[in-house]
């Protein structure tokens, strides 16, 4: 039995130092000084993370400092609107992070503003400006957006990361810390050669895998500020955020209190919040029953929240003309300077 133990334990010696030779030639390969000192979720795709929910979860703890920082979250209009190299630009006395995630409703962006909090200490909350993009479609009920027999019954793009790597366990009062938050960095550290694989697999596979899907390249920005959509199109994406929605017609009143909730913990921890209120085009605010509703909730609660000390609102609903959108919510490249101008007059007051 002696001999079995042994042998048992030289082969996990050997596994363990073959690992960390991997890690040593994965970390000379790939830095992790790849991030750069500003967060930004648009470049996920070409990070070790690849996605932008899991370049949020093992990113954050580079916010863990006591410099000013302006972080915005919220979905995909946030990361496309205010792109984070523009507004830096205009803002030079902060430190400028976009962590917005697509495909983000309300849940999902507190979960963001939590595990940012968590990895911080309480002097660095205190250095917290949070950006927070609102329109109808962050206000989905979680039932509607992330309910899958597959996914757990509700696991948000944020939870699946938690998971991923084992640094959270699954229980049923939601996920539980593995990994404390002041090891995260370490974690990422031992799990890069994962990470510098996938990446590589990625980028191997990608024309094949592009060939295979038949799916066109990306528009290039010539291409969407030349975009004029067609009645046809406009209808489709009728009928798309109404199924996003959960096929109704109006809103419920738990998401603008989960809103509440997470301004309120900012609040409390002494950092200072804006609040955008984000535009769609008119084509799309006149045909949506949805907008109609989401106007009738939200603006007496930004009026609300906007008389507590260190809350602003930054209203853009004006900047709402077809022309300077792509799609149904999202802004041609052409519009978003005038974007990151308006924000970064409200973010240089607020800076201390």
């Amino acid at each position: 039995m002696k001999l079995i133990f042994k042998q048992i334990g030289l082969l996990l010696s050997a596994l363990l130092a073959l690992y960390g030779l991997l890690l040593v030639v994965s970390l000379l390969c790939v830095p992790r000084s790849e991030l750069g000192q500003r967060l930004n979720a648009a470049r996920a795709g070409a990070s070790l993370f690849l996605t932008e929910p899991k370049y949020v979860f093992m990113a954050r703890s580079q916010l863990n400092s006591l410099d000013d920082k302006a972080i915005l979250v919220g979905a995909s209009n946030m990361l496309v609107g205010f792109k984070q190299a523009q507004v830096q630009a205009l803002v030079p006395g902060m430190q400028v992070h976009n962590l917005s995630v697509g495909g983000s409703n309300i849940t999902q962006i507190k979960q963001i503003v939590d595990l940012v909090r968590e990895v911080q200490t309480p002097d660095a909350r205190r250095h917290n400006t949070w950006v927070v993009g609102l329109w109808y479609g962050v206000f989905a009920e979680d039932r509607a957006r992330w309910f899958t027999p597959d996914r757990h019954g509700g696991d948000t793009d944020i939870d699946i990361e938690r998971y991923r790597y084992g640094f959270y366990r699954r229980t049923d009062a939601g996920p539980v810390p593995v990994l404390p938050a002041r090891y995260l960095d370490i974690g990422a550290t031992l799990i890069h050669p994962y990470l510098v694989l996938d990446r590589a697999a990625r980028d191997v596979t990608g024309a094949l895998r592009a060939s295979l899907s038949g799916r066109p390249a990306g528009l290039t920005d010539a291409q969407r500020n030349a975009t004029v959509l067609s009645t046809e199109q406009q209808r489709k994406y009728f009928e798309f955020w109404r199924a996003y929605m959960g096929g109704t017609d109006s809103l419920t009143d738990a998401p603008f209190q989960v809103l509440e909730t997470m301004v309120n913990s900012i609040v409390a921890d002494g950092g200072r919040v804006v609040l955008v209120d984000m535009p769609i085009p008119q084509w799309h605010e006149k045909g949506s029953p949805l907008w109609a509703d989401y106007r009738r909730r939200v603006d007496p609660l930004l009026a609300k929240l906007q008389t507590h000390a260190g809350v602003k609102v930054l209203k853009m609903e004006d900047a709402n003309a077809d022309v300077d959108f792509s799609d149904e919510v999202h802004p041609k490249p052409r519009a978003t300077p005038a974007w990151a101008q308006r924000l970064a007059t409200v973010l240089n007051a607020q800076t201390p």
